[in-house]
């Protein structure tokens, strides 16, 4: 009886202890200049949501920020500067396993653009430029691949429909 007593309590000790160990998730994003080819974005804001509430925020100097995660919750991670469109990401950690030992680097290039009156952005407000969560078949946090294909066709559009406008301008006033 005392043998089952001892296996119980240590079962229960390991994991209340194995519950305070979360999987530590390194986020680490890279700002840059989309018209200045990839130059590092100096002096850009970075927010860190989870799951809806404001816990971080940094202003990059060198256009380079890390923030880490912990499993269990859905991240938002917005990034702006003053004359720029702004961007966000989501990242779930909600589906990793509680058997996931290992630690885990997300690293992130986001690309931002000036921002221009005629330039209709506005659905990037309310939309992820890209979504990454827990894929059981490659045993790691991914990208979807297909929904950043999309907005990113959304973003090529906007593009396109606000250069015709322009070019349709100049020949209208020449």
């Amino acid at each position: 009886m005392r043998l089952l007593y001892a296996f119980i309590f240590i079962s229960v000790i390991s994991n209340i202890s194995a519950q305070g160990k979360r999987v530590k998730i390194v986020f680490d994003v890279k700002l840059s200049a989309v018209e200045e080819m990839g130059k590092k974005l100096n002096v850009g804001s970075v927010y860190l949501y989870q799951n809806g509430k404001l816990i971080d925020s940094t202003v990059t100097q060198t256009g380079r920020c890390l923030f880490n995660l912990d499993t269990g919750y859905v991240y938002k991670i917005e990034f702006s500067k003053h004359d720029y469109v702004s961007k966000y990401l989501v990242v779930e950690t909600t589906e990793v396993p509680k058997d996931f030992k290992r630690n885990t680097r997300i690293k992130v290039d986001i690309g931002l653009f000036k921002n221009r009156k005629e330039l209709d952005m506005k659905f990037l407000s309310n939309k992820p430029i890209g979504i990454a969560s827990y894929s059981y078949t490659e045993k790691k946090i991914a990208w979807n691949y297909a929904y950043t294909d999309k907005v990113i066709e959304e973003i090529v559009d906007a593009t396109l429909v606000f250069t015709r406008d322009k070019e349709k301008c100049k020949r209208d006033n020449f």
